[in-house]
């Protein structure tokens, strides 16, 4: 795990500088290369988790003096290639994956990345060629940001923060990146909040060559399966992939433990681990929990279950008394607006438990890969409701849900019936992005004051899904946007913000192919999750296995009508606002409803509480 940044059109105080802002993601080791005849340079800060030698040292230089790499991620099938690279003659210095990462891509250029198990970002240059490539893993779990620059050169690096530190970079704010940001609570890629600085998507290679860029996508997700064996068939078949996908994971030459939080996701990788232990003869595992004193929020006890039952070191990590002191941090570690305030936990819970270990597996990716999220059922329901006459559901039914009042304490119940039964009217692309949108595109319009409603591109992204059955799509749409553009990033961002290393067995991309060729009535025959609690039923008991769904979440509603009310108040001003480029007025009429209890607002108060603070930090 690192640090990777460098451009086409350098020189050595700007490769400083930008390695100087990625040293909390490496810092057990740093290195710069600088090619005085093209201008070319690198710069590197290296985490130490495989191979602790110098030797594994980056940016690393091929045999031949052509080739030179900065790598950032895990390659967890090294060996094997490298044993396959060796066949061929091929003779190697280091134990490193990043020297077996190079050797390969010497060998097969880009088309090597097809070969790769693992999460990664690299760039690699070829001297002779005069090109940079670019690669990015299949689903995003690493980043990689770059901008174009003066005479068609580019620059590029793990983060945004470190990327404005090269000089000649348009820092405009782009609008579009705005409203989607209000939309998603994140900016989607390609976009970032910048103009001038841009996303490489998951799954997607970029060649520059002499001043030209190419970009094209190698992988992505495909939801269509029609394959309907029966549910004890499907967990024969899946129950060793899974397996050897947290296996995988288990490769490492520092301390490695499990966050753990008692849902079926992270149990399940626990259990494996724990089993794999036994089988090797090594120590128990270290899992790690967070708790709260909110009963709404806390796992303790199922946590507890579940490690008493595989046998691991557990540790309870209380969350910290005042989460919401770390907006400033997390927003700088972003670089640009991320509105999900899961990420505060995930913060929290990175700097505890990196106390203990380097490395971390986690559960991520577990709903969208097994289809566990309530609008997947939404999406079901809605085919039958529709039987309904119209005039029932458009002219009763739905006036009538949007008087359903919310609670403010981490209970959906009440605002997902109310989604559901005004969503479900609409076509299927509409009433999906209705569900994960928070500011729609209405009340973005009002709060930019554009002239038009602004486009849904996560509509597009439904529609373009290889097959439109509301399963398979929404599953597909999660994958390409929910989870890389929220959940990974913000695991990341946090996670190497205290250089901890985060693995996800359960978005192993040969899981992935699996379980998409499995029909959408297989996938949810005996409810939400069924296949991955039917696995789950083989490793743990069956309370655990069978535990109902519960978010890793923070109170923030409680939060905003108490200690947040003040910061509230101070930094959501018409001036403040006007900065932004909003309107007041819209902000005044959401925080009211809120305050009366009408509408549970919180997310989109606490988005523009991290818009207004990033703005404050970037142009202050």
């Amino acid at each position: 795990m690192c640090g990777i940044a460098g451009s086409t059109q350098t020189n050595q105080q700007a490769l400083t500088a930008m390695q100087s802002a990625l040293v909390h993601r490496g810092p057990d080791g740093d290195g710069l290369w600088f090619d005085d005849a093209s201008g070319t340079g690198f710069s590197h800060t290296r985490l130490k988790v495989i191979d602790l030698s110098d030797d594994a040292a980056q940016p690393m230089t091929s045999a031949n003096g052509r080739y030179v790499l900065t790598f950032n991620g895990e390659i967890y099938n090294f060996k094997e290639i490298r044993s396959d690279l060796e066949k061929t003659d091929v003779s190697f210095r280091s134990n490193s994956d990043t020297e077996v990462l190079l050797e390969l891509l010497v060998r097969e250029g880009a088309a090597a990345i097809e070969k790769l198990v693992g999460m990664f970002a690299f760039a690699l240059w070829d001297k002779v060629k005069h090109e940079l490539i670019l690669g990015r893993d299949r689903l995003g779990i690493k980043p990689l940001v770059y901008a174009p620059l003066a005479g068609d050169n580019i620059a590029f690096a793990s983060e945004i923060t470190a990327l404005r530190k090269h000089p000649g970079i348009d820092l405009t704010i782009d609008a579009d990146a705005v409203s989607e940001y209000l939309a998603c609570l994140y900016v989607p890629a390609p976009r970032t909040i910048y103009n001038g600085i841009r996303k490489l998507p998951p799954g997607h290679v970029l060649r520059w060559h002499d001043g030209n860029i190419s970009i094209n996508a190698y992988w992505r997700p495909k939801y269509n399966g029609t394959a309907m064996v029966s549910a004890d068939e499907a967990v024969e078949e899946l129950m060793p992939i899974v397996r050897q996908a947290v296996t995988d994971r288990l490769v490492s030459d520092v301390p490695l433990g499990c966050f753990l939080s008692g849902g079926i996701d992270s149990s399940v990788i626990a259990a494996l681990m724990a089993n794999e232990a036994k089988r090797t003869g090594a120590p128990p595992i270290q899992t790690f929990t967070m708790t709260f004193d909110e009963a709404a929020y806390d796992e303790r006890i199922n946590a507890r279950k579940v490690a008493d039952y595989i046998g691991s070191h557990h540790i309870e990590l209380p969350a910290s008394p005042s989460l919401v002191d770390l907006l400033d941090d997390s927003v700088t570690a972003f670089g640009e607006p991320f509105g999900n305030p899961t990420s505060l936990l995930i913060n929290d819970l990175s700097r505890k438990a990196r106390e203990h270990v380097t490395v971390a597996l986690v559960g991520d990716g577990g709903d969208e890969v097994f289809a566990g999220y309530p609008r997947y059922q939404g999406g079901l329901w809605a085919q039958k409701y529709r039987q309904l006459p119209r005039w029932l559901r458009e002219k009763m039914i739905a006036p009538m849900a949007s008087l359903i009042p919310e609670s403010t304490r981490g209970y959906h119940g009440l605002r997902r019936t109310r989604e559901f039964l005004t969503g479900a009217n609409l076509p299927n692309d509409q009433m999906y992005a209705s569900w994960v949108e928070y500011f729609d595109s209405h009340e973005r319009q009002e709060l930019m004051n554009l002239s038009a409603a602004p486009e849904r591109p996560i509509e597009q992204l439904y529609k373009d899904a290889p097959s439109q059955s509301p399963l398979d799509a929404m599953q597909q749409t999660d994958l390409q946007s929910f989870l890389p553009g929220n959940l990974l990033a913000y695991g990341d961002a946090m996670s190497m913000s205290h250089a901890l290393e985060l693995r996800l067995p359960l978005i192993d991309h040969r899981l992935i192919e699996k379980v998409s060729t499995l029909s959408p009535q297989l996938r949810v025959q005996g409810g939400l999750k069924f296949l991955l609690k039917k696995i789950a039923g083989k490793l743990l008991p069956q309370d655990i296995a069978t535990a109902p769904k519960r978010g890793f979440n923070p109170p923030m509603g409680v939060w905003l009508k108490n200690n947040l009310k003040e910061m509230v108040a101070e930094r959501l001003t018409a001036p403040n606002l006007s900065e932004l480029g909003l309107e007041a007025a819209p902000v005044k009429t959401l925080l009211n409803e809120f305050n009366q209890g009408r509408r549970d607002h919180s997310l989109k108060i606490w988005a523009l509480l991290v818009l207004e603070t990033w703005h404050r930090q970037s142009h202050g």
